[in-house]
């Protein structure tokens, strides 16, 4: 089954059910750490800091508000707020309240590449190893499945946090992470 079944209203009540019979012991939808080397790497462009060159802002809006229905439905609740002056589109915040495992989650996605980061309050400097740790695998499921759906990649933390050695030297001479790069404020 794809896990993008759940967005479906009709099958809101059975929604847990769903995400969780799609990825079964706990496999996330995820970029490994080399593919997420590459996608930034990919990605960068000097020339174009907040969004590419030929970015498709209605695209990106619709996307991102789908991600948004689709959390809510599947959490119950969600908060959204917009990038500006950014490398990243928006962010969506769930509540600890209304998560299995009690931890208020993130998701931001980038303006690049379909390029998608999940972390949490408590976790947003962690390693990969630590936000596994603290992530329970139904919210993990119902992240990483909503962001599957809609073709957004969900990169790895840790590359993220790793100096930025690409294209721009505005970046470069910062001392900036990949993270500055594709999901933070410029």
């Amino acid at each position: 089954m794809r896990c993008g079944t759940w967005l479906n209203p009709a099958a809101a009540s059975n929604v847990r059910l769903e995400v969780l019979a799609c990825l079964p012991d706990n496999n996330r939808v995820q970029a490994d750490e080399a593919q997420t080397r590459e996608l930034l790497q990919t990605h960068d462009d000097p020339g174009h800091m907040e969004f590419p060159a030929h970015f498709d802002h209605e695209r990106a809006a619709t996307r991102f508000s789908q991600l948004e229905s689709g959390l809510r439905t599947a959490f119950g609740a969600c908060y959204s707020s917009a990038g500006q002056d950014s490398s990243f589109h928006g962010d969506i915040e769930v509540p600890a309240a209304v998560t299995s495992g009690g931890l208020m989650l993130r998701v931001r996605i980038s303006n690049f590449g379909d390029l998608a980061a999940a972390s949490s309050e408590e976790a947003l400097y962690c390693d990969d190893a630590e936000l596994a740790e603290l992530l329970h695998p139904a919210d993990a499921a119902r992240v990483y499945g909503a962001l599957d759906y809609l073709g957004y990649i969900a990169l790895r933390l840790d590359p993220l946090e790793e100096m930025y050695n690409g294209a721009s030297a505005f970046l470069r001479e910062r001392g900036a992470p990949w993270w500055d790069r594709y999901f933070d404020y410029l």
